[in-house]
């Protein structure tokens, strides 16, 4: 009863899978991975070895995923215009830069070295434009505290953003009410921006996660349908499509325990059905408990030469 248990519990990875199985994979911009080309190997390789193989190219593909992911995201054309986080930073940045370069006009000071541009943000905003973005506002900040020290140069930058726009306001030059103003306003559209840009990353590596974790599973049942075809050829006492099935199943959580069960007792996946086995020497001897030991190891021997 207790090996009957085992299989109770169900196959972790099918349960995890069940609800990608009966869903359409949309992908149609990703390239079809053609399905691998059957190639000979012996059994115990497949309990020691192509389970594990398996597993290692499922870890380094779910491991590159997420450079793929992120290479999609970065990469997306499909937005001809800017989303509306990108539009309002954008014209929160303009606002920025044209009231700091009005500041150094009027002083005959020039202005700082801006390196951000708007065409950036096209198709999308990413980190790294965000961390160039960033680079200008404190070139702006500090440009800032070197002509106003007395009002700008002694404002705390940890401060609220209601602090910043409540300090706005005691202003009266405009460009610098206005500047301070874009600044906030700046800080705020990064962060949407930010947290947009990493929702989109999340659902492209969800969707890639789901597509490698599909086609593992039809590469296993691929597999499984090999040796379930070879077993039934042998016409053996047992339920082929059962014995692989449970074995495939163990040897998800322990490959060396179930081959080692596979090739000395296969009957601990499925039982051996003595009805079906032919009575020897013309069926003057009759079936006994000892025919079904006999055949259990019979079916071990040849699960462990098997090659498909």
């Amino acid at each position: 009863m207790a090996d009957e248990e085992i299989f109770n519990e169900g196959d972790d990875f099918e349960k995890l899978l069940n609800s990608f199985i009966n869903t359409k994979i949309e992908d149609e911009q990703a390239e079809q991975t053609p399905p691998p080309e059957s190639e000979e190997v012996t059994l115990s390789e497949q309990g020691a070895k192509e389970n594990a193989a398996v597993s290692d190219e499922f870890e380094k593909e779910l491991a590159a995923t997420f450079a793929e992911a992120r290479n999609a995201v970065n990469e997306d054309e499909n937005t001809p215009e800017l989303g509306s986080e990108e539009s309002e930073l954008a014209q929160a940045f303009i606002n920025y830069q044209s009231s700091i370069n009005k500041l150094a006009a009027s002083t005959g000071t020039e202005h700082p070295d801006w390196q951000f541009d708007i065409a950036y943000l096209y198709p999308n905003y990413k980190p790294s434009i965000g961390i160039m973005l960033t680079n200008d506002l404190v070139k702006g900040w500090n440009f800032m505290c070197r002509m106003f020290p007395e009002e700008i140069g002694r404002f705390p930058v940890t401060s609220s953003d209601e602090e910043f726009l409540n300090f706005a306001e005691t202003m009266k030059n405009q460009d610098l009410q206005l500047a301070v103003i874009s600044y906030v306003e700046i800080l705020i559209d990064i962060e949407s921006c930010e947290l947009t840009y990493q929702a989109k990353l999340l659902k492209y590596q969800e969707k890639h996660i789901k597509k490698i974790m599909y086609e593992e599973y039809l590469a296993r049942k691929e597999r499984q349908q090999r040796f379930v075809e070879a077993v039934k050829k042998k016409n053996f006492p047992i339920d082929a499509e059962r014995l692989i099935s449970n074995y495939f199943r163990v040897a998800q959580k322990d490959v060396d325990g179930a081959f080692k069960a596979l090739t000395t007792n296969p009957a601990i996946f499925a039982p051996i059905d003595i009805s079906k086995i032919k009575p020897r020497w013309f069926g003057l001897i009759k079936v006994t408990p000892k025919d079904g030991i006999r055949v259990n190891l019979e079916i071990g021997r040849f699960m462990k030469k098997l090659q498909v």
